[in-house]
């Protein structure tokens, strides 16, 4: 499994639209085959810092994923909604016995209210 982990600050002026458009992507890329999940969190301490969590089965999907014409329109629109230095971390998981890890354990969230979920 291939995880990937984004942080891209963005302008205060322009974080509603800058989180419809990343909640697009993650929408999009859901559905491609080899997602394992494609989550998007505000993060708490600074909310203009949006948070990308992915989950891959392999790194041929992310490399498919990397070739999708939704991310292509994303990374075209999101430029002007930056402010500030984004980050990106990837790592490959495999399991105790060196093998890879096929599926994502089951998330248990807590919904608190007006959206909020913990995970």
């Amino acid at each position: 499994m291939v995880i990937v982990k984004g942080l891209i600050p963005v302008r205060d002026d322009l974080r509603d639209d800058a989180l419809a458009l990343i909640q697009t992507l993650a929408s999009e890329a859901r559905l491609e085959e080899g997602c394992v999940s494609y989550e998007v969190y505000v993060q708490a301490d600074s909310p203009r810092v949006i948070m990308l969590w992915q989950q891959w089965r392999n790194l041929d999907a992310l490399e498919r994923h990397f070739d999708s014409d939704h991310l292509d329109d994303f990374l075209d629109r999101i430029p002007d909604m930056i402010d500030g230095e984004v980050h990106s971390l990837r790592f490959d998981v495999t399991g105790e016995n060196e093998e890879e890890i096929e599926e994502a354990p089951p998330r248990f969230d807590v919904v608190l209210g007006d959206d909020t979920v913990l995970h």
